[in-house]
């Protein structure tokens, strides 16, 4: 049993914590809102104020407003997350308190010891979900910890590769079924969003729908045109969803599919994936819940996170398989529980 001795360094700690560093940017949608808002009360004022005068100058307000506000949830949506400057200082203490002690690693064909100044873990191969490759850590996750070891060690004593390999293997070594291609169609893609945000914030997109309907209807009685505030009770509603649907399409067009798993493993009890940086396993146990929409199967490990499976590169029979075996491990894991 090899054993490799180690001592995580800053930089290693750095890599650890650059996930906790990224967040989204909401400056340009918070500016948004705010001037809609600013906009929707002066323009609701003074067309208050001026019961008599005409639509504009308070209706164009209004208006731009409500153009301001769908803008917001707009960017807000299209914000990405961004590594923010690390606060050194706190990270170095963290790191002198819970990181800068020297450890040890052994391990063999049945699993890894981790020595630390805690004292030591003895995990097995069966309880690995996940190996991630990054710049300078090996990182074994299991369901609830993650063991994360300096490549700079693991080379030093000729260990990366059969530490790797090895921990790759035991993910493998399930029984496979069948491979299917991951990406979805932009068409498969679109009823899957549309179908999981609908579902989840059902109750708060009909408010919102109603509540922009209503100051759009009322918005055009004002300008007395009664005929184009009855034609806002329809036009709006369906142009809302148009907007949500170009969204999710814009969203699949800019994706950047290079960073995510190519094919799916449907194996006996678990999918497994695979990017240029992680292998990883989710076991059907886990499961939430399955659902089905028009050309795909939407993998629910938690209510709010879904996979999406295609169906095109199923064949008729490997669904059957797929299904039964969903339901044969829920099941299993039901009665055990």
């Amino acid at each position: 049993m090899p054993r490799i001795e180690y001592t995580l360094c800053f930089e290693n700690y750095l890599e650890m914590t650059s996930s906790r560093r990224e967040k989204k940017d909401f400056r340009l949608a918070a500016i948004s809102a705010i001037s809609g808002f600013f906009c929707i009360a002066a323009g609701y004022l003074f067309l208050k104020i001026r019961t008599g005068a005409s639509f504009l100058p308070g209706g164009l307000l209004l208006a731009t407003g409500l153009l301001l506000t769908c803008l917001a949830t707009i960017l807000g949506l299209l914000a990405k997350s961004k590594s923010s400057r690390p606060d050194t200082t706190v990270l170095r203490r963290e790191y002198d308190l819970f990181h800068a002690d020297r450890r040890a690693i052994e391990f063999d064909e049945n699993g890894w010891r981790l020595f630390w100044y805690e004292g030591e873990d003895v995990r097995p191969w069966s309880c690995l979900r996940q190996v991630y490759d990054l710049e300078t850590l090996l990182v074994l996750g299991t369901g609830t910890t993650c063991y994360w070891l300096p490549k700079a060690a693991l080379r030093r004593d000729d260990q990366l590769h059969k530490l790797k390999g090895l921990a790759e293997s035991f993910l493998t070594k399930r029984q496979q079924l069948f491979e299917v291609p991951l990406r979805p169609s932009a068409q498969v893609y679109l009823v899957a969003n549309v179908f999981h945000h609908w579902r989840c914030q059902l109750l708060a997109r009909l408010l919102c729908l109603s509540a922009v309907t209503l100051v759009a209807y009322w918005i055009f009685s004002s300008a007395a045109a009664s005929s184009k505030g009855l034609l806002a009770f329809a036009a709006v509603p369906l142009f809302l969803i148009l907007c949500e649907g170009l969204f999710y399409l814009s969203k699949y067009y800019t994706e950047d599919w290079s960073k995510t798993s190519e094919n799916a493993e449907i194996m006996s009890d678990c999918v497994g994936y695979k990017t240029k940086t992680v292998r990883w396993i989710t076991e059907y146990r886990q499961l939430v819940e399955l659902r089905e929409i028009p050309g795909a199967f939407l993998l629910y490990f938690d209510p709010n996170l879904y996979y999406i499976v295609p169906k095109y590169g199923f064949s008729p029979g490997q669904i059957a398989q797929f299904r039964e075996a969903v339901s044969k491990n829920r099941q299993r894991h039901g009665r055990e529980m």
